[in-house]
Parts: C-alpha cells; structure tokens; sequence
C-alpha cells in the first residue's frame, strides 16, 4: 500500500467535514477552507475530497436528482434521508433490520463492510399533502 502524509490542507477539510452536519459540496468547504488557508485551491480540495473518500474516511453523497456531489465526515454508522423538495440532506439511524444484514449461503458475498442507503421522500418541512 501506497504510503500518504497527512497535510495541513487534508487537516482543515477533515475538520471542516467533522464539524459540518450540513453535508457540504466541495465548493462549500473550498470558501470554508480558504479561511484558514488563503491560497488553497479548488483543486486541492477536490483532489484531498477524493483521497479521503477513497481511504474510506469521508463519504461522497451523489444525489439522485442530480446536482453537486456533496460530503459526509460523519464517522459513526447511519444512513441519508433525501428531501425531494427541497433537497435537504438529512442524517438517520439505521434500521435495525439492516445493523446485522446477512445474506444465505448461495448468495456469493462473504462479508458486508458498509451499507449505504438513501431513503428518499418528503420531510416534515415539505409534507405531501394528504388525500381525502
């Protein structure tokens, strides 16, 4: 495995990921990242972005509507909830029912590192009207 040095500017986007529950997009965290280092660039970012998704230490949320990928630094086990109207991106447990998933014999996975679900649908600020 390749070996990497953690750097000043992976620091910061870490940092600013951990203490974000708003699931930023990468240029979120650039203008946030500028404020404590100036001449970092957007490429940087994205570059670091990528590295950390790819080490499995951020989580990149592409939504399905389309639009800017956006990031999660969170570290404890959970899943997404996606408002269709107006595209918040919230956090929730997972259900119980998927913390222990396991799959029979003749399915040909050995082992499950992560679940990644997405629960799409409206929030309580953008309710879908009833019907009568």
């Amino acid at each position: 495995m390749k070996k990497t040095r953690n750097t000043r500017q992976r620091g910061v986007i870490l940092d600013i990921l951990r203490g974000s529950h708003e699931h930023p997009t990468a240029e979120t965290i650039y203008r946030e990242a500028r404020r404590v280092l100036p001449n970092i660039s957007l490429g940087t970012v994205y570059r670091n972005l990528n590295f950390l998704r790819d080490q499995g230490t951020v989580r990149e949320i592409r939504p399905s509507e389309g639009g800017s990928s956006r990031f999660d630094g969170m570290e404890t086990p959970h899943a997404h909830f996606h408002c269709v109207h107006c595209s918040a991106l919230l956090d929730i447990p997972i259900p119980s029912a998927l913390e222990s998933l396991r799959f029979a014999a003749e399915v040909q996975i050995s082992a499950v590192s992560l679940v990644d679900l997405h629960v799409i649908g409206s929030c309580s600020g953008c309710e879908a009207p009833t019907t009568n």
